[in-house]
């Protein structure tokens, strides 16, 4: 388990845990799945999230605790930093990356939903992905 010391606004020290630091998924070891949710949960009781774009950590962490996240912007290349390097994400909901594009219904590709529902936009760090916002941009 690694231990990392975090320094605070009011200057004193809090120790965070990081339970599931394994280097790669393994899917279906029932050890390492509590450790990642364990991971999830403590980083759900933050006051302040920042995370990266397309974390799942980070996504699900934000939504058990109800909190808007920082998000670190991806670098468009290793050499550029982006301007702002990060930003406040627009809800605290989750992105959906892999949003239904067919209508099986219709027996057509669906249209753009982020132009016909208001509390529906676009993720800031997958152009094609969705999610809820309390109004669309």
């Amino acid at each position: 388990m690694r231990n990392r010391v975090i320094r605070v606004v009011a200057g004193e020290a809090v120790s965070a845990h990081q339970p599931s630091h394994e280097e790669y998924q393994r899917s279906g070891a029932r050890s390492h799945e509590h450790k990642a949710w364990a991971e999830i949960y403590l980083l759900s009781l933050t006051d302040v999230l920042v995370t990266t774009g397309m974390s799942t950590f980070g996504y699900v962490a934000q939504g058990l605790g109800g909190v808007r996240p920082w998000v670190l912007y991806k670098a468009t290349n290793s050499s550029t930093v982006p301007d702002p390097p990060c930003g406040w994400d627009v809800s605290m909901e989750s992105c959906f990356h892999k949003p239904p594009s067919y209508d099986c219904r219709l027996k057509q590709w669906a249209t753009d939903i982020s132009k016909d529902v208001p509390y529906i936009q676009h993720c800031d760090d997958l152009s094609w992905g969705l999610k809820l916002v309390g109004r669309n941009k």
